[in-house]
């Protein structure tokens, strides 16, 4: 149960984070403050995820490892939403032209 809530909790924050970041770029005229709402934002659900995780995981292994993977899972959907807001920029960008 514990892995299934792990897992649960970065798909989470890699939805919030794109479903967030798209909206608000319909409503500037850069990626740049969508993409950092998006950090933000996943950010804050991988930090709550790694609080649960050091309390609701056994040994400081376990926590040290858990709390790494949320570290590298930040860092993976920062980079996808920081090339997806790009992206749809750029097509955005193109449309308008």
């Amino acid at each position: 149960m514990e892995l299934f809530l792990f897992v649960l909790i970065i798909i989470l924050a890699a939805a919030v984070s794109f479903i967030w970041s798209w909206k608000r770029l319909l409503d500037f005229n850069s990626y740049k403050k969508p993409f950092m709402e998006g950090t933000i934002l996943n950010f804050l659900v991988l930090l709550l995820g790694s609080i649960w995780w050091g309390f609701a995981a056994g040994s400081s292994e376990e926590k040290l490892t858990g709390i790494f993977y949320f570290l590298v899972s930040f860092l993976i959907i920062m980079v996808l939403n920081g090339l997806i807001l790009a992206f749809l920029f750029s097509k955005r960008k193109d449309a308008s032209s």
